[in-house]
């Protein structure tokens, strides 16, 4: 086993068992990576503890109950899991709390090695544990040596598999799916920048390069514009969407709060003047909730009908007629001349009205709902409004803000072309 395949992380109170452990990988020509000098943990120092970690394909770890309690064992072992090493676990001495085991260490068997085990069969178990797929992990270091040193150097391309050891590492990753240790992220990112960067080799070679240049102007412009449009309709339709979103929210959280049999109730209390029944606490109950559903829902104008007879419905609640915002106030009980989506309601139906339409109350898109008893019998009908001015109003922050951003975009695009273009030169076909 050439270099340091194996990494051994214990505590200090072992070192007697693990320089006979060391004497024994030394004799079948093993040369583990052991920290003997026990100093402070600093920058320096706990490089080379990664660097180990990093370069052992095997991570050895003695199980006693002052490893188990060792902050610097328990950043060794997260180390090596970030990189997804093979964790090989021996016990020592027990007396350990298994509660804090370090999840990596439970989840592998364990072999042990106390003082009442037998040595040389223990190691021969452990050999064999070592041997298994040895190869494959042996690639698995190699390729996370490599990765790290790329990643290290700023992903310099430079640093990127090629050809044969391209081939292998793509072999190697793919086989990994399901084996053990598995390929990290960091691995498949570099196997997958190699590849990337092998293809691209590849297409530089069989093209021109103003053909390329030229391709890729044109085709970033006609992406820029085709995603453009793109973005443009799906902000708009988003916009929309979340009007629509909200309404139907504010007319769900409207009708589910409010007592069918108090709203029907209210609705049978005629008034001869048309005035709403302000000192009756059924009205104010009502009012209260409208408000209430107002105040998560701010933009929304909230109203309660009952059927008014053929074309017809009027008004119960109404938030307007308590306030000033330059809209018609209803009358208690009103008759008005009903849109099919309010009379709708009576049928059980919810209906949205996305496209504004106008009434004599104003412009609007509104979404309509029934209001049902205890008994689930319909007693009325909710409308939840938006102004018409709203939804022009969000449409307009979404177009003014992809305009801007447009521009910007289209500009850069036309002065990276012009830079592009003007550095290249043709290619001297001569050399």
């Amino acid at each position: 086993m050439p270099g340091n395949d194996v990494f051994i992380s214990y505590s200090r109170k072992d070192q007697p068992f693990v320089r006979t452990l060391d004497a024994a990988f030394r004799k079948l020509n093993q040369n583990p990576w052991v920290d003997w000098d026990d100093i402070q943990k600093g920058e320096e120092w706990w490089a080379a503890i990664q660097k180990g970690i990093e370069g052992a394909s095997l991570f050895v770890f003695v199980i006693s109950p002052d490893s188990i309690a060792s902050a610097v064992c328990q950043d060794e072992i997260n180390y090596a899991a970030q990189h997804n090493k093979r964790f090989l676990p021996i016990v020592r001495r027990e007396g350990f709390d298994h509660k804090r085991v370090h999840p990596r260490i439970s989840s592998h068997n364990w072999l042990f090695f106390r003082e009442t085990d037998d040595f040389d069969t223990a190691f021969q178990e452990l050999q064999k544990a070592i041997s298994t797929d040895l190869d494959y992990v042996r690639d698995h270091t190699r390729l996370l040596v490599r990765a790290i040193e790329w990643q290290s150097k700023g992903h310099n391309p430079s640093y990127l598999l090629r050809g044969v050891d391209l081939k292998e590492a793509e072999e190697w990753l793919t086989n990994g799916a399901n084996r053990e240790p598995q390929p990290t992220d960091l691995q498949t990112q570099y196997v997958n920048a190699s590849a990337k960067a092998e293809v691209l080799k590849l297409k530089a070679q069989q093209k021109a390069r103003w053909t390329v240049v030229l391709t890729t102007v044109l085709a970033n412009l006609a992406l820029s514009i085709g995603a453009g449009i793109w973005f443009y309709q799906s902000s708009m339709n988003a916009a929309v969407q979340k009007v629509e979103t909200d309404m139907v929210k504010a007319l769900r959280m409207g009708t589910v709060g409010t007592n069918g049999d108090d709203f029907a109730a209210l609705a049978n209390r005629p008034t001869s003047d048309g005035n709403p029944p302000i000192n009756n606490p059924l009205y104010l109950d009502h009012q209260k909730w409208l408000a209430a559903v107002r105040t998560v829902f701010p933009d929304t104008f909230v109203r309660t009908y009952v059927d008014g007879g053929p074309g017809k419905v009027r008004w119960v609640g109404d938030l307007s007629r308590d306030m000033v915002e330059g809209r018609v106030k209803t009358r208690f009980l009103e008759p008005f001349n009903a849109e099919n989506s309010e009379r709708d309601a009576f049928s059980g139906k919810e209906t949205i009205l996305m496209i504004p339409y106008k009434d004599e109350l104003g412009n609007w898109i509104s979404a309509s709902g029934p209001i049902r008893n205890a008994n689930g019998q319909i007693v009325g009908g909710m409308r939840v409004d938006y102004k018409e001015s709203y939804l022009i109003q969000m449409r307009d922050q979404v177009r003014n803000t992809l305009f801007i951003a447009y521009l910007i975009i289209l500009i850069w695009l036309l002065l990276l072309s012009l830079i592009i273009l003007r550095s290249l030169r043709p290619i001297d076909e001569t050399h």
